[in-house]
């Protein structure tokens, strides 16, 4: 198979380097864009210590507020995807009006996502009748099995009570896992 020379790029190089391009022009517009937001926000939280304590804990929530969603809107920005705002779900509400003359163009609707149900990873402890276990409240068990599991506590989310035992449910697929080991 013959190489090309140091002088010729290849297909995939040339994407990559398409690619970068648009990365580092898309990121320098986002500073353009961004920083002025950043720097009043820097600005306005050295800008608070005269505040009494009630007043600077609300005005450092809507800081951080307003700081959480302007990293939103900057990542989604520098990766190119559309931040859905209430405003663009509204645009496509019905709005009743008067007929006019003039044609009116076609605005797709976005097909809603359906969820898909989640798998049961519940796992059933079936007890007998008079155990004692049976008379105690889900938390109770929550609490002891919480104590006892040490550094997989994280792994039980929650402990139902069922006609026959508990159930218990993992935090997640994996931590399922653990719960059974």
């Amino acid at each position: 198979m013959a190489r090309k020379g140091p002088g010729t790029d290849g297909p995939l190089q040339t994407a990559l380097l398409e690619s970068t391009s648009a990365a580092t022009t898309r990121a320098s517009e986002g500073q353009k864009i961004f920083s002025p937001i950043a720097v009043f926000l820097d600005k306005h939280r050295s800008q608070t210590t005269g505040l009494a304590p009630h007043l600077l804990r609300a005005l450092t929530a809507l800081s951080d507020d307003l700081a959480s969603v302007a990293q939103q809107h900057f990542n989604a920005y520098i990766s190119g995807l559309n931040q859905s705002t209430y405003a663009t779900i509204t645009q496509y509400a019905p709005v009743k009006s008067t007929p006019t003359t003039h044609p009116k163009a076609s605005i797709k609707k976005p097909m809603p996502l359906v969820k898909q149900p989640l798998p049961d990873i519940r796992l059933f402890v079936c007890l007998p009748a008079d155990h004692a276990a049976r008379k105690m409240e889900a938390y109770a068990i929550y609490s002891s099995l919480q104590s006892q599991l040490n550094l997989n506590s994280a792994a039980l989310k929650e402990v139902q009570a069922t006609k026959t035992g508990f159930a218990l449910c993992p935090s997640s697929p994996e931590a399922l896992l653990a719960l059974e080991a």
